[in-house]
């Protein structure tokens, strides 16, 4: 893999800590890496390999007259670096709905708030940008880290699908948390 260099961070939106960046398809390689990562698929539900081509046609534009989905590279300013990606990847214009998902895939950066703060900045951008309604997180019942990031982020439960995925041999919860423009704005 190709040595990632700073000169191809273009900020979109900047934080303390991070700058979310567009997705950088020099990088593909690295999100493959992320995505067949066994620590991490297992809470992203990838059960098949995903190779380079996979990732990449899952990131490039689908050639629709309206964007339904989008998404940030999350690089993190100190270390100069990609550690994952962050966005909305289901978009519905007309009820003004969106779902986040995020992905911090080196695993060195987890439990340090990296996703927390990526999400409160894509959150900020839905809701003042894009004028959403209501952003949806979705995450199996399980993992505790996404949801504990949804909480400090200002979302709260919403649904819980019984049984929904099938994980290491069992059936598990699917928990949905919902955060409102409203809310959103008072905080």
């Amino acid at each position: 893999m190709s040595e990632v260099k700073e000169d191809k961070a273009f900020p979109f939106i900047e934080g303390e800590n991070v700058s979310l960046c567009p997705l950088n398809m020099d990088h593909i390689n690295l999100y493959a890496k992320w995505m067949n990562d066994p620590k991490i698929r297992k809470f992203e539900r990838n059960k098949f390999p995903q190779t380079v081509e996979d990732v990449k046609k899952s990131f490039e534009s689908k050639n629709q007259d309206v964007k339904v989905e989008l998404y940030f590279e999350i690089w993190h300013k100190n270390d100069k670096k990609p550690i994952g990606y962050i966005g909305f990847p289901h978009i519905q214009w007309f009820i003004r709905n969106a779902f986040i998902f995020f992905l911090i895939g080196d695993t060195n950066y987890w439990g340090q708030n990296i996703a927390t703060e990526a999400g409160k900045l894509v959150v900020n951008y839905g809701f003042s940008e894009l004028n959403l309604h209501k952003i949806t997180a979705r995450t199996i019942s399980t993992n505790m880290s996404s949801i504990r990031v949804a909480e400090k982020i200002g979302f709260t439960h919403e649904i819980t699908l019984k049984k929904e995925v099938y994980i290491d041999g069992k059936h598990v919860d699917i928990v949905e948390y919902a955060l409102f423009k409203e809310d959103w704005m008072k905080s």
